[in-house]
């Protein structure tokens, strides 16, 4: 249900517009500064003895410094995605109306799109992936809306046209979709009681984390979530950040989190399902993923499946990778959706 394009790029790892010669001009440059730095540091010792450990501590703190230098500077890309726009309609298309709203905290505004029908008052919200954008979730928009459903996209904070500056992984994502839920129910044409939040990938996670906090989301559908960011980290770190573990694990992911504020943070939408378990709390929920998925493994899907309170269903795609199920058996999809949907949002 996403584009073509975006499932290609995740296949790569993120967009980090890198290459090799930057990292490795950032290193050097790094590490040079911080050999004369601790050179100079030792400058006023007398005694050849000395000389070797000078040496030795301008060599440490030239490679410490150059680590945190290419941390920085990669930590700092990946969670600084490239604005992609959708375009405007083009001749024949059905109207969509762009629309702004402020995230629940309030501290920037937001682009979207919103797809209205007379066939339903029913309303679907779609949320898109890491590096991602509305752009993304335009065909499927498109479809939910011929199915029946008004429905909105948005672009996360960071993302596509909306305000911010970076992403957080899911994190500050979830005040932006329940500023989306907030506007879809001011909506005349919609049912506030008839509301579902689709998400893929990291919008999905973004999705059951929301759940937990708005009752007005009556049913959640996620494509490809995560359980725990990290989780994923600590065995796809390489994918994400394209460098080697060591030394690069824990400097690199904490300046991503620095850029991103959300040091001390964490995004686990698994916490969020069984907190609303012990809280005997309930909502219906489609998990899909495909079982090629290289980028997020299918036992994350299984994890979200078993912990999730109240009507569930897991529906594993052979074959399909990354956010793919859809354009494996794009009919089976779409009914698999209908099948979940229709009798909740229908009634």
């Amino acid at each position: 249900m996403s584009s073509e394009a975006f499932i290609n790029d995740l296949g790569n790892g993120p967009n980090l517009n890198l290459n090799g010669s930057e990292v490795a001009s950032v290193a050097a440059t790094a590490a040079i500064a911080g050999a004369a730095v601790v050179a100079r540091a030792g400058h006023k010792w007398n005694a050849w003895t000395k000389g070797g450990l000078i040496a030795l501590s301008a060599l440490s703190g030239a490679a410490a410094i150059g680590i945190n230098a290419v941390s920085a500077f990669v930590g700092y890309k990946v969670v600084k995605p490239a604005r992609r726009i959708l375009a405007e309609d083009a001749a024949g298309q059905l109207p969509r109306e762009k629309v702004t709203f402020p995230s629940r905290d309030g501290r920037l505004n937001l682009t979207g799109y919103f797809y209205p029908t007379t066939a339903s008052r029913a309303a679907i919200i779609l949320c898109h992936g890491f590096h991602g954008g509305a752009v993304d979730t335009h065909p499927a928009a498109a479809i939910g809306r011929a199915t029946g459903y008004n429905t909105l996209t948005l672009d996360f904070r960071g993302c596509g046209e909306s305000e911010g500056k970076t992403t957080s992984v899911g994190y500050w994502e979830v005040e932006d979709l329940l500023g989306a839920i907030d506007f879809i129910k001011s909506r005349p044409e919609v049912d506030p009681e008839k509301i579902c939040v689709y998400g893929y990938s990291m919008g999905g996670a973004v999705a059951i984390l929301a759940a937990e906090r708005e009752p007005a989301i009556k049913a959640i559908i996620t494509d490809a979530a995560f359980a725990s960011l990290d989780a994923l980290l600590s065995v796809k770190f390489n994918v994400f950040y394209r460098l080697p573990r060591f030394p690069f694990r824990y400097t690199a992911v904490w300046w991503s989190r620095w850029f991103s504020q959300t040091t001390g943070k964490r995004v686990d939408p698994l916490k969020a399902l069984q907190k609303m378990a012990a809280e005997n709390r309930s909502i219906p929920h489609l998990v899909i993923h495909g079982e090629a998925d290289d980028i997020i493994p299918v036992d994350n899907a299984t994890l979200i499946y078993e912990n999730t309170p109240g009507p569930k269903d897991l529906w594993l795609v052979p074959e399909a990778g990354h956010v793919a199920a859809g354009y494996c058996d794009k009919q089976g999809y779409m009914a698999k959706i209908c099948e979940f949907l229709d009798p909740l949002m229908r009634k």
